[in-house]
């Protein structure tokens, strides 16, 4: 088991810094109401309660990216996303804080087209904040079109940060490492045994890096992401890639078998980014017995695997449940009509 203050000197070691977004750990609330009703305790990690930008998970990740664009003397960060990404969003938010100017490139990959989607939610955010946006097709390449638009202002004398979907590289993954070290001090504190974290994957990176802070920790517990997308083994895949880049840091502290990682499929609905019934329907649930609010493309659609695994008995009833809430709740202004 590597400590906290071996973790952070461990990175440093290796030319891994961050910078502070969250100076403060986020909450862990216990759902009371809701566990009374499903039979199992199940306790909420709130990231979306973090003070910048609305909050969400991708300030874990920005604390590593950010102090790397700052050593590298970036000008300029670059980033893509859909036209809703919460990453974009955030990303925008953070750089504009610490001097940089910021593109975002968002493609409008989800089959909607109502003009709440095209243009509330998000996309007020990323524009109050001043980010140059470049809305780009269905069809095209953005990451294409993102290292083009790189190589644009290098020539014009800039230093360009490109930051892929997500900020789900190997600096990003660190963020939630860090996480893993917050959530079990917060845990001790409150005497509590968690053998279950449930959370949404979308590009990796999350999921990624709690598993390799589990690892670290030796904690017994077992991570489980479900999927928002409509393919697994593309997510998958880059997981999997993610957690052996971290195992090269940490080696021999991380040895994860990668048919242990549980990737679950079944919840995204229709398409990313399309609303599902289940995940309306555990948005509502939440919403009406807690007070919180989940979103309709990440957490809500897990959520509602969570609720639908707990229902079927694939979790035990004396086994209490951490739910990572990622986030993302802005977006909820884009959907309108689904509530």
């Amino acid at each position: 088991m590597l400590n906290f203050e071996g973790f952070k000197s461990h990175l440093s070691r290796r030319g891994y810094a961050s910078v502070s977004l969250l100076p403060e750990p986020t909450p862990i609330h216990y759902l009371s109401r809701l566990s009374r009703k499903l039979g199992v305790d199940i306790y909420m990690k709130r990231d979306d309660a973090a003070s910048i930008g609305l909050g969400g998970n991708k300030l874990r990740k920005l604390e590593y990216l950010m102090a790397e664009a700052k050593a590298n003397r970036a000008t300029r960060i670059i980033t893509i996303g859909a036209l809703q990404s919460n990453h974009a969003r955030l990303t925008a938010c953070v750089a504009t804080m610490l001097g940089f100017e910021v593109d975002l490139v968002l493609k409008e990959s989800v089959p909607d087209s109502s003009a709440a989607y095209r243009e509330n939610g998000n996309l007020v955010l990323d524009r109050l904040i001043g980010a140059k946006i470049h809305r780009r097709s269905v069809q095209e390449d953005v990451l294409s079109y993102a290292k083009q638009l790189a190589k644009t202002y290098s020539d014009a004398g800039e230093q360009v940060y490109l930051i892929p979907v997500g900020g789900s590289n190997l600096v990003g993954s660190l963020g939630y490492i860090h996480a893993a070290y917050e959530m079990q001090q917060q845990l001790a504190k409150l005497d509590i045994q968690i053998r279950q974290i449930a959370l949404a994957s979308g590009s990796g990176g999350t999921h990624a890096g709690l598993l390799a802070g589990v690892a670290l920790l030796n904690w017994p517990a077992q991570v489980r992401a479900y999927n928002v997308q409509p393919e697994k083994e593309p997510l998958l895949t880059h997981t999997v890639k993610l957690l052996s880049q971290i195992s090269e840091i940490f080696d021999p502290l991380i040895a994860i078998d990668p048919s242990s990682i549980r990737l679950i499929q079944g919840h995204h609905g229709d398409a990313y980014g399309i609303p599902s019934k289940n995940g309306l329907d555990a948005i509502a649930l939440l919403a009406q017995t807690e007070g919180i609010f989940l979103d309709p493309v990440y957490t809500g659609k897990a959520f509602a695997g969570l609720i639908a695994d707990i229902e079927s008995g694939k979790l035990k009833a004396n086994e209490p449940i951490l739910f990572m809430h990622t986030g993302g709740v802005p977006g909820l202004f884009a959907y309108p009509g689904h509530f």
